[in-house]
């Protein structure tokens, strides 16, 4: 078996344990989502998948359910806009995005935890957070 296949197989398990549908549709973002290999946007997730076969509504409602699932995560952007991808590792961790070509790269480490724990101890609960980072890369300055 592929690291996608087990990827594909994974992300199933997962719509199957949050009692999520297993649809055509959906089996469809998922295998687009497993084979990109930087995030996108929910429009041109859906411009990849055939803007006639799938309409944007029904790709944004099925990204939304992915993400409460934990299969992906949405990374806010400076201008607003969303990026998705795959959450392979079912682990936390942040990005650091150029502001020019929007190369997008994983941070493997989440400082911020530290942060969350003190609102804790403050009597806060359910606390999360949301940080990306943002620069100019390498090849863009």
């Amino acid at each position: 078996m592929t690291t996608s296949e087990r990827k594909f197989d994974s992300s199933l398990d997962s719509l199957k344990k949050e009692r999520l549908r297993i649809t055509e549709p959906r089996k469809a973002l998922l295998r687009l989502l497993v084979g990109l290999a930087k995030p996108h946007s929910a429009e041109e997730i859906h411009e990849s998948l055939g803007a006639d076969a799938f309409d944007l509504v029904t790709i944004y409602r099925n990204l939304e359910a992915f993400e409460k699932a934990g299969i992906i995560n949405r990374i806010h952007t400076e201008s607003g806009k969303s990026l998705f991808e795959l959450n392979a590792e079912q682990h936390h961790y942040h990005h650091i995005i150029c502001r020019k070509c929007h190369r997008t790269e994983k941070l493997n480490t989440c400082e911020v935890l530290k942060l969350e724990k003190l609102a804790s101890d403050l009597g806060y609960s359910e606390v999360t957070h949301v940080l990306e980072l943002y620069g100019v890369c390498e090849s863009c300055r």
